[in-house]
Parts: structure tokens; sequence; C-alpha cells
């Protein structure tokens, strides 16, 4: 065979071989992002059983219904919120660690501590308008049907 036609077929050799990978990596890259954040859809579904579940266990009326859940979910909005930042500085800081000095381990520390104050005076807050439509015995269910909604989850989670 002449030179000329072995070249050819050897980069045509290797523009199939890349492409290849690119179309494996490709492929890889679909996948794990599909599995690695719930869809839009999965979200919706875990949210409105969270409701049903809420609801049924709160007691709540239709009349309570509609004035509790618009402030829930703002609660809850913004909790996640300060949750996420959370998140984010403590993935900060276990990626950083070995390379952080004392002083921004002290600031990291400071900004988990003002977050978790965050947390607990939007908790506070949110309890008050909670109190303002429903009875103290609701609001109080409230904390302990999400726990159970949290170990319902969990068992569900063990049990695939």
């Amino acid at each position: 065979m002449n030179k000329s036609i072995l070249k050819l077929l050897s980069v045509n050799y290797k523009w199939k071989i890349m492409k290849y990978l690119l179309l494996t990596c490709f492929a890889f890259l679909v996948f794990v992002s599909a599995y690695s954040q719930p869809s839009v859809n999965a979200k919706q579904r875990l949210q409105e059983e969270k409701r049903e579940f809420l609801t049924s266990h709160i007691g709540l009326t239709k009349s309570e219904a509609s004035a509790f859940w618009p402030v829930y979910d703002d609660y809850q909005n913004r909790k996640n919120r300060i949750v996420a930042e959370k998140k984010t500085l403590m993935r900060y800081y276990l990626e950083n660690k070995s390379n952080m000095k004392d002083r921004e381990i002290t600031d990291t520390l400071e900004k988990y501590l003002a977050l978790e104050k965050q947390e607990t005076d939007l908790f506070i807050t949110f309890n008050s308008k909670f109190r303002n439509i429903l009875s103290d015995e609701k609001v109080l269910r409230i904390y302990v049907a999400e726990v159970q909604f949290k170990d319902y989850l969990l068992k569900q989670l063990r049990t695939e």
C-alpha cells in the first residue's frame, strides 16, 4: 500500500476513535446529570406528597390549609436557601481544610454559626405566623409531622 492511503486510513481511524470517546463521554455526562439531580417532576411529586402527608397529620381544614400553605411554602423556601448556604460553606471547608489557616477556619466557623442563628430566627418568626393561623396544638403537629415525614422517606429509601 502506498503511504498516502495508510496515512488516510490512520487519520480516519483516529477520527472514529475520537468520535467514539466523545460520544461515550457525552453519554456518561448525560447519565450522571440525570441521576445526580432529581428531576423537576420528582421534586414536585415529593412536595405534593409532603403536602398531603402534613395536611393529613396536622388535621388541616380547607380554610386552614388555604391560609397555612402559602406561609409554610415561604418558610420552606427561605429555610432551603439557608441550608444551601450551610452546605456550600461545609463543602468549601472539606475541600480546603488542609490549606486553610487558623483565621480562615475561625471565619468559616463564624459564618456557619451566623447561618445557624438565621435558621433559628427564621423558625421563631414563622412559628409566630403559624400560630396566627392555627391552634398551638396544630402548630406543634407541624413539627411532629415534619419529623415523621423524614422518617417515612428514610424508611422508603431503606426498602428500595
